[in-house]
């Protein structure tokens, strides 16, 4: 039988004096297409319905072998990279339920990059961003947009003399209807019965850098 979905906080609301939070998003990020992700594993052990242990990338068949499907990388110059990234709460008729936006420049205005931008306007992507502040459990540094829907494009501008984007384009993904305010990855591996979090090499290695 179903229950009443009221929720009740088990915690203390409160700083931390040694590790206080601070602002900031890293210069390099992922993004995948939605559609080419078979799945997200969430953790089981504490267990946290907030964060993913496992990206499970689908795959598709060349030259008679199933081959992985792979996300790439996002690279931001300057001093405020992914500026304008938020979420908001919004109001809902049963549940209350989170925005996400995720905003980034496309630094280049050529038939290449038009191509690219054709088809960030009409798909549908999940963002993983590097937070400068890991979180009070260690566990905050990667932040994951888009897990529930996916983003799409919400908005896209060139402005031939913007400062911001020294004449790239300006792009912004959002995600309406997010149950959850927010979600993060930590991904682990086991060796020699040691565990240790790999996440950002285990995200290397579902990426393409795109490197020339």
């Amino acid at each position: 039988m179903s229950s009443i979905c009221e929720r009740t906080i088990t915690t203390c609301i409160a700083g931390s004096c040694n590790n206080p939070i601070y602002s900031g998003i890293e210069g390099k990020a992922y993004i995948f297409n939605r559609q080419e992700i078979e799945k997200f594993t969430f953790d089981t052990t504490t267990p946290n319905p907030n964060l993913i242990t496992e990206i499970t990338m689908g795959t598709y068949t060349s030259g008679g072998s199933d081959v992985a499907y792979t996300g790439y990388q996002i690279k931001q110059n300057g001093k405020q990279p992914f500026t304008g990234t938020t979420t908001s709460m919004t109001e809902g008729n049963v549940m209350n339920k989170f925005t996400e936006n995720v905003s980034f420049v496309v630094p280049d205005n050529s038939p290449a990059a038009a191509m690219l931008l054709d088809n960030i306007a009409n798909g549908r992507f999940v963002v993983v961003l590097v937070n400068e502040y890991e979180g009070q459990d260690g566990k905050g540094k990667y932040q994951v947009f888009g897990s529930a829907k996916g983003l799409v494009c919400s908005a896209m501008e060139r402005d031939a003399y913007s400062e911001d984007t020294d004449g790239g384009w300006s792009v912004t993904l959002t995600a309406e209807g997010s149950p959850k305010s927010a979600v993060f990855l930590e991904h682990t591996t086991t060796s020699g019965g040691e565990t240790v979090v790999d996440t950002k090499s285990y995200l290397e290695s579902i990426t393409d850098d795109c490197e020339e």
